[in-house]
């Protein structure tokens, strides 16, 4: 045993010996270095360099939760007013369908929305400047009222789609993914998916919209620095960003034979044509210490056609021939100003207060007045062709609700679409009460106005109506740590019609069908609950 013992050991040390001789004659190697992620000063300390590359990243992102209550009341739909799929007028007038109204236990009262939001911002310093790419992803959950954010259109033979009588049942639950944002930056070029450069207040302080703009489009622009804070800015955007309704009161008016073509039916619908030319937006600003001015105009296309309303059904039983088609252009004017009130707060807020004041005009072009293109109304993934519709009529569609159009088709005004008209102001302003409680104080007015002939109904429909809409909210904000806030909103919601629609049955009769009578002035109050963190 004891020399077996002896054999296998020096058995051992002689392998060992000769691999170590072996190993000793192979190249070596030296460990690649540790790259550690590194500050990129060039910006600021939330960038750092991506590892191997000259670009800077800086990753962030929002959550935000929110319990909504609202106050509610039956509905109206508010396709009753320069209907776009035509009407035709009973004797003595119009009377609503079962599908136009809403009972009050269908609206909801308390809803939730979550939202997750995640954004890349990549820079590279070049001769040229900063090349950037900006990526916002968002995904939102939403209940009940908030239900239609990226739904499908709506109904039995949609999965998850609306069931049954759909103003007797609400929509269910839904989630979805969208680009909020997704562009790049080059010098004075920005092109992708950003927000428009018409806009200037656009929700900065609100949770829930004001009106006027605040849209996302794609687009093409190109900025020119001029020194001291001077810029201009020419950008081309894509149009179905600012596309809404285009209306028709025309019901037993024939009008293919008043433009000398054969009798098409008894009612008429208008549709927006396909897109010919980008909205045409310019603006000039001028940032200083105080704050910040701009102007801003857009050029809007009006390409619409006139239809026998059965060529428009969604099972369609006539050709889709135009009665008639109108070219025109709309536009619209903002001018917005900020004022950077430091010495306000400045002992309890570095930056101290500010106030927003803004005011814009449109005719044809009410996109450009009705607020988020994004809003849930809309349903960025909805199949919807009109985001120029923001937020709708009043929410959670109180009352008689009213439906804003670009323009709208009558039988006094032949081979043409009567264009809208529309203003909206807004007053805004934040205040901080110590370094960690802040409240908004805010409001907006909103006109639109129509035609004699869209409000007259001449052709046998029902006629559109002037509106008035007011919104006034407050909110208080707690922000214990930076970057975090937990907070209240409240506000006030108020439609007034300014006339009753020609070719709407008479109350007695409304009533005698178990609807309610016409209701010219509705509201709404609106109360909100959020946690928002980002990062």
């Amino acid at each position: 045993m004891r020399v077996l013992k002896l054999l296998l050991l020096g058995s051992t040390a002689a392998i060992t010996s000769c691999v170590m001789a072996r190993a000793a004659d192979l190249p070596s190697r030296k460990a690649a270095p540790i790259e550690y992620l590194r500050i990129c000063d060039s910006y600021d300390s939330s960038f750092f360099y991506i590892p191997g590359t000259n670009t800077c990243l800086r990753i962030g992102g929002t959550i935000i939760a929110e319990e909504q209550l609202y106050s509610v009341s039956y509905r109206m739909a508010n396709t009753i007013f320069g209907q776009p799929n035509g009407v035709v007028a009973a004797k003595g007038g119009y009377t609503p369908s079962v599908l136009q109204y809403g009972n009050p236990t269908n609206a909801p009262i308390s809803t939730f929305q979550g939202v997750g939001r995640l954004e890349l911002d990549a820079r590279t310093a070049t001769e040229f400047g900063a090349l950037r790419t900006f990526l916002r992803l968002e995904s939102v959950y939403g209940t009940e009222g908030n239900a239609a954010t990226g739904s499908l259109s709506g109904g039995a033979n949609f999965a998850g789609g609306n069931y049954n009588n759909n103003t007797a049942f609400f929509a269910t639950t839904r989630e979805t993914t969208i680009l909020n944002k997704g562009f790049i930056q080059f010098g004075g070029l920005t092109a992708g998916r950003a927000q428009s450069f018409f806009d200037f207040y656009a929700d900065a302080i609100n949770w829930e919209m004001l009106r006027g703009s605040n849209a996302t489009a794609g687009l093409f622009a190109y900025t020119q620095a001029f020194g001291k804070g001077l810029s201009a800015t020419f950008s081309i955007e894509d149009s179905t960003s600012r596309r809404d309704y285009i209306g028709s009161t025309l019901g037993s008016f024939d009008y293919g034979s008043a433009m000398g073509a054969p009798g098409f039916g008894t009612a008429y619908a208008s549709v927006p044509d396909g897109a010919r030319i980008p909205e045409l937006v310019a603006n000039l600003r001028w940032d200083q210490e105080w704050g910040a001015i701009q102007l801003s105009g857009a050029a809007h296309r009006l390409r619409t056609s006139l239809y026998a309303k059965d060529a428009t059904l969604v099972n369609p039983t006539a050709y889709a021939f135009p009665v008639a088609a109108s070219e025109d252009f709309g536009f619209a004017l903002q001018l917005g100003t900020r004022f950077d009130l430091n010495n306000i707060a400045s002992n309890v807020f570095p930056t101290g207060d500010k106030l927003w004041i803004q005011a814009a005009y449109e005719e044809g072009a009410t996109g450009y007045i009705m607020g988020n293109n994004l809003n849930f109304n809309g349903g960025p993934v909805n199949a919807n062709i009109f985001y120029g519709y923001g937020n709708g009529g009043v929410k959670a569609a109180n009352g008689w609700n009213y439906r804003p159009y670009d323009c709208i088709w009558t039988a006094a005004s032949l081979g043409h679409c009567d264009k809208s008209r529309g203003w909206a102001a807004l007053v805004a302003f934040k205040h901080y009460w110590t370094s960690t409680i802040s409240s908004g104080f805010y409001g907006s007015y909103m006109g639109l106005r129509y035609s004699a002939a869209a409000l007259a109904d001449t052709g046998g429909g029902v006629g559109a109506v002037n509106t008035d809409e007011f919104r006034a909210a407050t909110n208080l904000v707690w922000t214990p740590v930076k970057n975090f806030d937990v907070g209240s909103e409240v506000m006030y919601v108020r439609a007034n019609h300014l006339n009753r629609p020609v070719g709407l049955v008479a109350d007695p009769w409304l009533v005698a069908s178990g609807l309610p009578s016409w209701k010219g002035v509705n509201g709404v109050f609106e109360g909100r609950i959020r946690a928002q963190r980002s990062f």
